[in-house]
């Protein structure tokens, strides 16, 4: 309460939503469907394994951005693009379309489409 209250007080909007899961995270469905409900219609996630696989799980992403570094790291201690059960089956993976690729000098990012933003939104998709 302390913090939002010296973040109001600073002029800037917080919002509170419910949590989704025991660890403490918010949870990410009803952070969209608020986010829509104030007409915020983009959104950047950006975070670690755990993260990624929620907002992959929730079926919330429509485009990702994804940076290489030439480097392989291995080991148990590695950490993943995506953490969490995973999808059961190679075929309910989230698979990424109309790629493009940037470089950034020795490093690079592949930028794709997990869901076409104006599929929903053609009459052919209407039900």
């Amino acid at each position: 309460e302390k913090k939002r209250k010296e973040l109001e007080e600073r002029g800037i909007r917080v919002e509170q939503v419910r949590l989704g899961a025991l660890d403490g995270r918010p949870d990410i469905t009803a952070v969209i469907q608020r986010l829509g409900e104030l007409e915020i219609t983009s959104l950047i996630i950006e975070g670690g394994a755990l993260v990624n696989w929620t907002a992959l799980a929730a079926n919330v992403v429509d485009k990702v951005f994804l940076f290489y570094a030439p480097k392989i790291l291995a080991g148990t201690g590695s950490v993943p693009f995506a953490s969490g059960p995973g999808f059961p089956h190679i075929s309910e993976a989230a698979r990424v379309r109309s790629i493009s690729l940037h470089r950034f000098g020795e490093d690079f990012a592949v930028e794709g489409y997990i869901k076409d933003p104006y599929e929903a939104a053609t009459p052919a998709n209407a039900v």
